[in-house]
């Protein structure tokens, strides 16, 4: 028996050392958590604190820089503006006639005749600098007699120089008709397919 008390007393004895042992632990792993929590909240404090006023420095400095372009941009539009006016100039000297203000229609894809379709984006060169305001108000017309137009000839027809050039013509006269003034001077095609 004296054995048996002995290992009683022993597990006995172990007990308390073993839960003081995993209190000790907790303790520590506590501690240690509640140093790395203040330890982190100072780490990212001093970081993104310090992001913070970056942030702001660089919000001033594109707030100035924006301020700087619209100046530049005003004065470019001004240099922009004298530069068409000095090539005007140069064209009016060499006996040219300078260039009106130029506007490109949407594209025009087209079934013709016989099986195939037209692909084309043209652009109106108007009398003047400006475009007419009543323009914009009669494109679905335009666009509509144009589609009408291209639609109605045949891809022979339109391969040739002489069908481009009477197709250009023909726009022409269907957008001054619309506008019910002589106010396109020519029509550019900036894309031309037929498939």
């Amino acid at each position: 028996m004296g054995e048996r008390d002995d290992t009683q007393e022993r597990v006995a004895g172990d007990s308390p050392a073993a839960s003081a042992k995993p209190k000790r632990s907790l303790a520590a792993a506590s501690g240690l958590g509640a140093l790395l929590l203040v330890a982190g909240t100072a780490v990212g404090y001093s970081a993104f604190g310090r992001a913070g006023e970056l942030a702001a420095e660089l919000r001033d400095e594109a707030s100035a820089d924006s301020a700087e372009e619209a100046e530049s941009t005003d004065s470019g539009e001004r240099e922009a503006s004298s530069f068409q006016d000095r090539v005007d100039a140069v064209d009016a000297e060499e006996g040219e006639e300078a260039l009106g203000a130029i506007v490109p229609l949407d594209t025009f894809l087209l079934n013709l005749p016989g099986g195939k379709y037209i692909r084309v984006q043209m652009q109106l060169e108007f009398q003047g600098m400006e475009v007419p305001t009543r323009f914009y108000g009669r494109v679905v017309p335009i666009r509509d007699s144009i589609i009408t137009s291209i639609s109605s000839q045949t891809a022979d027809d339109l391969q040739t120089v002489k069908g481009k050039d009477e197709l250009k013509e023909n726009v022409r006269k269907i957008v001054n008709g619309q506008l019910r003034k002589d106010l396109v001077r020519r029509v550019y095609f900036t894309q031309f397919v037929i498939q």
